[in-house]
């Protein structure tokens, strides 16, 4: 009976290892959380899909200076009456001629017609220019997206990373209080300390209890929003820790062109600025002529009439002198587009300048908030350290160490926000730039001080 109890506690003991390897085994890092993102997005697949009808669009307009063939199959009924009157040569002499009769040309018709655009004011190298620009605005808010997506993943990734760390930290506290209260319990019982003293660790400890439970809940609402953005419900393990550059970042200027030149919310209105360019071109081209070459041929000739030709070619031009549309009122449209998305890329170049360098300053003032809370980290604890010690020697009071506790664990969270604050704004600054590679680049162990 022993043995089979040992055997039934053996197993459970190996069951529960064996769970545990699983979970840790379980890991997801935010290079992995990114491409899972970038595979499972919707708004990723719309603007894929986006670009794909921009691109097919484009290849449409390939070919609008070729010839444009027809062929056209009809039946006609139809007569027509014939009256001529001629001289005829004999050898009396000339003698007129009255013919008259009617013709009936009913039969089927079978040809082939084409038209070859030669000028046509621009018009065509407009439809071709503004089709390419919208192409390279799909493009361009496909990137937008994938970097509004990068960002939010950040948020969420490590915001989960600080909300377990804090937990982690808050389960630490309790431990501690617990263990303080179990010895002022000891204390009282000897005399050393007064029944209000060890009610105040009592309230110190329940108030750890409650401030655990909420860190615990926030870190559960923290990934169950990551788990949302992922379509992932499995709970894995983050490996990614939250980290700090031990370098200080590259002059702003540098940053401030980057982003100038990289940034996609640029590169969309660049491309609509192309996009209205050419719509004042093809504007335009309404008031010019339009030259074309034209061809037909007919391939059922027993049916034609006299006049029917065979086969016909030529040249022809075209000329619009009075259009039901103003076209002068088009024009003005035209240019005032052009106008609004020259002063909206104006405005977008002075925003994204204005968020790089506060990116840039919020990066820089949270690694310079880390390095700074690190000391007070240190000072922190052997503080606590030291009023610990004195409490059993009766040199500080229960208040004296819950305090010394409570300022180390403020310099702990304010660490570890310095880093999330790091991280978010670091990322932001790439997102900024165009260039979410970059940020995953800088995460090397032998550049940073991760913080876990």
């Amino acid at each position: 009976m022993v043995a089979r109890l040992f055997a039934q506690v053996v197993a459970l003991c190996l069951f529960m290892v064996a769970v545990e390897a699983m979970a840790v085994g379980k890991q997801l890092s935010f290079s992995a959380a990114r491409q899972m993102l970038h595979e499972r997005s919707d708004a990723l697949k719309a603007a894929a899909a986006n670009v794909e009808s921009k691109r097919e669009e484009m290849e449409a307009t390939k070919w609008l200076h070729g010839p444009t063939i027809s062929a056209q199959a009809f039946e006609l009924w139809g007569e027509t009456r014939v009256d001529i009157d001629k001289s005829v040569p004999t050898p009396l002499g000339q003698m007129p001629v009255h013919i008259e009769e009617n013709y009936n040309f009913s039969g089927p018709r079978a040809q082939v017609t084409g038209t070859l655009p030669i000028y046509t004011g621009g018009k065509i190298p407009a439809a071709k220019k503004a089709a390419k620009y919208a192409h390279d605005e799909a493009k361009a808010s496909q990137q937008n997206r994938l970097v509004d997506l990068d960002a939010e993943l950040i948020g969420k990734y490590f915001g989960l990373q600080l909300a377990l760390s804090i937990e982690k930290l808050r389960q630490e506290t309790l431990e501690q209080e617990n263990m303080e209260l179990e010895r002022a319990i000891k204390f009282e019982k000897q005399g050393m300390i007064s029944a209000v003293e060890r009610m105040g660790v009592q309230v110190a400890r329940d108030e750890a209890e409650r401030q655990r439970l909420k860190a615990r809940d926030d870190a559960r609402i923290a990934r169950l929003q990551l788990e949302r953005l992922l379509r992932d419900n499995t709970s894995s393990h983050l490996s990614t820790p939250l980290f700090v550059l031990k370098k200080p970042l590259a002059d702003l200027k540098k940053w401030v062109d980057r982003a100038l030149a990289a940034n996609p919310a640029i590169g969309i209105i660049e491309a609509r600025v192309q996009q209205a360019d050419q719509g004042v071109e093809a504007s335009k081209s309404s008031f010019l002529p339009q030259i074309f070459a034209f061809g037909e041929y007919s391939f059922i000739r027993h049916y034609q009439t006299m006049i029917e030709p065979a086969w016909m070619a030529g040249l022809g031009i075209n000329m619009t002198l009075w259009d039901a549309r103003d076209r002068t009122a088009s024009y003005k449209s035209a240019r005032a587009t052009l106008r609004e998305a020259k002063a909206t890329r104006a405005d977008v170049e002075n925003q994204v300048r204005t968020s790089c360098e506060t990116a840039w300053l919020n990066t820089q003032n949270a690694r310079e908030q880390y390095n700074l809370t690190a000391s007070t980290v240190s000072l922190a604890r052997e503080n606590l350290r030291l009023k610990s010690r004195g409490f059993g020697e009766g040199l500080y009071t229960a208040l004296d160490v819950t305090e010394a506790r409570d300022q180390l664990l403020k310099a702990e969270v304010g660490r570890r926000v310095a880093a999330y604050e790091f991280v978010v704004n670091y990322a932001l600054l790439h997102a900024i730039c165009g260039n979410m590679d970059a940020f995953m680049n800088a995460y090397n162990k032998n550049e940073v001080i991760l913080e876990k």
